[in-house]
């Protein structure tokens, strides 16, 4: 589509002007299509941010935008976006074969497409009943076939448009998918939840391909031959393989395509264990060729990342195992700041265990722990001695995996006073040594929720518990003086030194904060989200009439029923806490008024901060309307709260 067609007799409105107003409006898709009406020329315009972005929800939406392309064929160029989320409840997907390939013939002609997002409807499991063969030969087949002809036409059409704009002159793109940057597919086989790659090595070829994440692949194990002319000549920078069952030699075949990739995940099959798979730490198995294939993108490798399911067979998972490869290690990955693995990983043990094969610029080290291995971090953090020896490295943090019922995601568990001084006691030794101690809970919603995460599951939730840079090891001592005797005792008075010791004043604050924290991550994965809007609601139609979505075209997943979503959020609400009562039975208020709270025998109270001018306009609209989603009025919207703990006169003598 073009937009350069204002400068016409008929519209008096300057370009400049009539571009502003497209600008204002982006976002507002019944204002652009009212707008689109007008005349032909902010019809183009118009239509180019109406169709920049498309979500498909349901299958009922492409009779909609299949006719809304056949109509005007420009609308297909101006797709940029386009996610393909249909929902499996939809009583229309049984018999949409044949509406899908029509659709999916239109995606081929996407000229301008730059992030695409696909998601098999049959997934978790669904493959087996009617629709998942066909999805798998049909649709992701005619996929295939696109994104091959992209990676062969496409860079002959790139240098040839190169050539002629030398000269003078403007070609239009023809060659679909040829600019894709951003790319995304779930999705399985025809009679199990794992698809081979076969001739989908085309993903590893593509012109214009930056980011890539598949999951449920299963690689050949063997190098891919089809890949040997392409090395180190795609723009490929982030790689993500979810659940996948992966092999050195095939890896090593994708990884040397990339000129300068620069995030990796191997994430192999973790979770997708049960009928046809079993747990295979395929890169642990074969630890000399994994490294060899990681070596093929050596110069350029920022992060790192390997999830393994050897802990599932690991009889012993506190025991620190070292393997000594041969050659150099990762010696010569000079740019990789950032590494997470788990103790069992191939990476551990033989680079992280082995300080002279260790990355010489290695600044994060993240050590994960799945819920179902018996020795959890909490309880039994690993020996950090081998940590400590990583020259470069600063930042050490432990990830415990969780879901909401365990007691490694209960702040009582977390907060145990043994459990505090014992990480603050080891922390202190990281801290001598020069890296910093952090503690973090990755919280699932329930342990049946598994990757990938398809479209409104509830992804996991990280956050920080403990930071030791953020405690300190600063604390008030006693001061030690000499008497009269001569004999060292403890005075009275205090002094600021540095320690490994906790307090009982920071136990209380640590638990209190690691309390409010969980609680947070809790409601956060049972808060449900709103329906959304179905395409002719978002579009109306081209004769100006609008049509409501049906009620069955809302789209939710959700691994609990909602009868076990009620009993979570009553288990929530009951914690919150509560204003603190004295022993008349009276409210406590600080000496500011504020009132004063209890929270897990710590008391703390509420300071409200007014924000400036400049945070106050941030939150309101181009209309200078606060938005409309917020649960509060304006004057809430402009306050800040902090807790702090509370300046109030008791008779009780706090250390």
């Amino acid at each position: 589509m073009t937009s350069n067609l204002l400068a016409t007799t008929t519209s008096a409105l300057p370009n400049e002007l009539a571009l502003v107003v497209i600008d204002h409006l982006q976002g507002n898709n019944k204002a652009l299509c009212a707008l689109a009406r007008t005349c032909r020329d902010m019809q183009n315009l118009a239509e180019e941010r109406l169709y920049k972005r498309i979500e498909l929800l349901s299958v009922k939406n492409l009779h909609a935008i299949i006719e809304a392309f056949t109509s005007r064929p420009e609308r297909v160029r101006a797709v940029q976006t386009l996610k393909i989320l249909y929902s499996y409840k939809d009583d229309s997907l049984k018999d949409s074969a044949e509406i899908r390939t029509t659709f999916n013939e239109c995606v081929a002609r996407m000229v301008n497409l730059r992030e695409w997002h696909i998601e098999s409807p049959y997934d978790n499991f669904h493959w087996e009943n009617d629709g998942g063969q066909a999805w798998v030969n049909g649709d992701m087949q005619r996929f295939r076939r696109a994104l091959d002809t992209a990676c062969v036409d496409g860079p002959i059409e790139t240098d040839k448009i190169a050539a002629e704009r030398r000269l003078g002159k403007n070609l239009e793109r023809t060659v679909g998918l040829g600019l894709l940057e951003n790319l995304t597919i779930h999705s399985h086989g025809t009679a199990t939840d794992f698809w081979n790659l076969d001739g989908f090595h085309c993903l590893f070829r593509h012109p214009a391909l930056k980011h890539l994440h598949i999951s449920c692949v299963a690689f050949p194990d063997s190098e891919i031959s089809e890949l040997a002319t392409h090395a180190k000549k795609t723009p490929l920078t982030s790689l993500v393989f979810d659940e996948c069952e992966l092999r050195p030699k095939s890896l090593l075949s994708i990884l040397r395509t990339p000129a300068r990739l620069k995030s990796l995940t191997m994430g192999e099959n973790v979770f997708n264990i049960n009928r046809s798979r079993r747990a295979k730490p395929l890169l642990n198995k074969d630890a000399g060729g994994s490294l060899e294939a990681l070596s093929a993108v050596a110069h350029s490798l920022e992060s790192l990342t390997h999830l393994n399911p050897g802990w599932r067979l690991d009889k012993s998972p506190q025991v620190l195992r070292s393997i000594r490869p041969p050659g150099d290690g990762m010696r010569d990955f000079h740019l990789l700041k950032y590494l997470e693995c788990d103790t069992n990983s191939f990476l551990h043990q033989t680079i992280i265990m082995n300080r002279d094969l260790a990355p010489p610029s290695l600044e994060t080290l993240r050590i994960r722990r799945h819920w179902d291995v018996p020795v959890d971090f909490w309880d039994q953090p690993p020996d950090f001695d081998h940590y400590a020896a990583l020259p470069s490295l600063d930042t050490l943090e432990l990830l415990q995996s969780s879901y909401m019922w365990l007691d490694t995601a209960k702040s009582e568990y977390i907060c145990d006073e043994e459990r505090l001084r014992n990480r603050h006691a080891k922390a202190f030794k990281l801290h001598k040594a020069g890296i910093n101690l952090k503690m973090s809970l990755e919280l699932h919603k329930s342990e049946g929720l598994i990757p990938p995460y398809l479209h409104k599951e509830r992804v996991p939730i990280i956050e920080c518990l403990y930071d030791a840079s953020m405690d300190g090891f600063r604390s008030f001592i006693r001061k030690e003086v000499t008497n009269e005797y001569q004999e060292t005792v403890e005075s009275l008075a205090r002094e600021e030194a540095e320690t490994d010791q906790l307090s009982e004043v920071d136990i209380s604050l640590l638990k209190s904060k690691t309390r409010r924290l969980t609680l947070s991550m809790k409601h956060s994965l049972v808060n449900r989200g709103g329906r959304l809007p179905s395409f002719r609601e978002i579009f109306g139609s081209d004769d100006g009439s609008e049509e409501s979505a049906d009620s069955d075209e809302d789209f939710e997943v959700d691994d609990l029923d909602e009868d076990d979503d009620m009993a979570l959020d009553l288990e929530l609400d009951d914690d919150v806490v509560q204003q603190y009562i004295d022993e008349d039975g009276n409210p406590v208020f600080d000496e500011d008024g504020n009132p004063v709270f209890e929270d897990d025998g710590e008391l703390f109270t509420t300071v409200w901060e007014v924000a400036t001018e400049d945070e106050y306009d941030s939150d309101m609209d181009e209309d200078g309307d606060t938005d409309e989603d917020d649960d509060d009025d304006e004057m809430h919207d402009a306050l800040e709260t902090q807790q702090q703990p509370a300046n109030i006169n008791t008779n009780d003598d706090v250390d």
